[in-house]
């Protein structure tokens, strides 16, 4: 076992702890087009494309997602196929379903395209931490036999992987350790420091892709690629959720994870369905449409923009401002060599 103490908080007289187990022959030999870490590591040569969506074509709406991943592998020089990947697992947002979730046509244009590129269905997965029954059905109906993997799947977490905490768990969670193990205080104490990881995004010879909606949150800034990946996507995270610091830096100290992030290909916010208040709940009140696509090699970067945009909106109405120079989600990232938002920039591929 190794800890790595990623950041002491100034901010907090705690210090966030992740333990894990090193996976041997991580970077196993997959082609000489292999993805290289330090390539990953250029967080300031990333940028955010930006594209629209054309609702005119009725049956790819997002045909310019194509165009984007093409894109963006040759500026990071990658290519994209099983010899050089050998499973993609898909990291949707369900969070809010079935009121705000990953549009299925968005799902189903970037399954095509890893088709076209000889990926198997066995290779696809699709990850979300939750899955409702209306969300789960219109799935298995719309993308027949491909491998949903939720926290109930016995491959989503490893026991050894997991982010180590003293916070205490959230009632609802000791309350479900205390079910599980009613005579040993001992397991759930041990238990209840912990939040697994998703580990099925990035063990063996899985890389991840990321597929967010943009959500205002009173706490994190917003809700969106990041969070996705790491508070979102991890157990026992509630104790995290309510808290201006501890939120953000959990959410950044998990991205942070080496292995976690240097599998990651590209993240995605679709802004077709987006909320700019609210909280943690959906609220159809807050929900706004934008016929937009934003893609990007760095979810920070990502969501530095989708937070600009909602702030735009929340103006447009009356809503008071969030700031995004203020928002320690991009703070932290920053502190722990995630990239400077400040400096990312979009290239608008639908003028181009």
């Amino acid at each position: 076992m190794i800890c790595f103490f990623h950041r002491k908080w100034k901010r907090q007289a705690m210090v966030l702890i992740l333990i894990h187990s090193m996976a041997t022959n991580m970077w196993s030999e997959i082609g000489e087009n292999r993805l290289n870490p330090e390539n990953i590591g250029g967080c300031e040569l990333s940028r955010v494309y930006q594209s629209e969506i054309n609702y005119n074509e009725e049956k790819l709406p997002y045909a310019r997602l194509f165009q984007m991943i093409v894109r963006l592998e040759n500026e990071h020089n990658i290519y994209i196929s099983p010899v050089n990947f050998p499973r993609i697992a898909i990291n949707f947002d369900s969070t809010l379903a079935p009121g705000l979730t990953t549009r299925t046509d968005l799902l189903k244009i970037l399954i095509r395209f890893l088709e076209i590129r000889g990926f198997e269905k066995q290779e696809i997965s699709l990850v979300t931490y939750f899955l409702d029954n209306i969300t789960r059905k219109r799935l298995d109906t719309e993308l027949p036999g491909y491998q949903i993997l939720t926290s109930q799947s016995q491959e989503y977490f490893h026991p050894d992987w997991f982010h180590d905490s003293p916070m205490p768990p959230s009632m609802a969670y000791r309350a479900e350790l205390l079910i599980k193990h009613p005579q040993n205080s001992e397991i759930r104490r041990n238990l209840g420091r912990k939040s697994l990881l998703p580990a099925c995004l990035f063990l063996n010879d899985t890389y991840w892709v990321n597929v967010a909606t943009a959500k205002d949150d009173p706490y994190l800034g917003i809700n969106g690629a990041i969070s996705s990946v790491s508070i979102n996507g991890s157990s026992n995270t509630e104790r995290f959720r309510k808290d201006s610091t501890l939120a953000p830096a959990t959410a950044t100290e998990i991205l942070a994870i080496p292995e976690l992030w240097e599998k990651q290909l590209f993240s995605i916010i679709d802004l077709s369905d987006i909320q700019i208040a609210g909280g943690a709940d959906f609220n159809s009140e807050f929900n706004r449409n934008l016929p937009l696509i934003l893609m990007s090699k760095n979810p920070v970067f990502l969501d530095y923009h989708a937070m600009e945009i909602i702030r735009k909106l929340r103006r447009q109405v009356g809503l008071m401002d969030k700031s995004t120079e203020d928002c320690k989600l991009f703070t932290f990232s920053k502190e722990l060599g995630l990239g400077n938002s400040q400096q990312s920039e979009i290239t608008n591929l639908s003028m181009q």
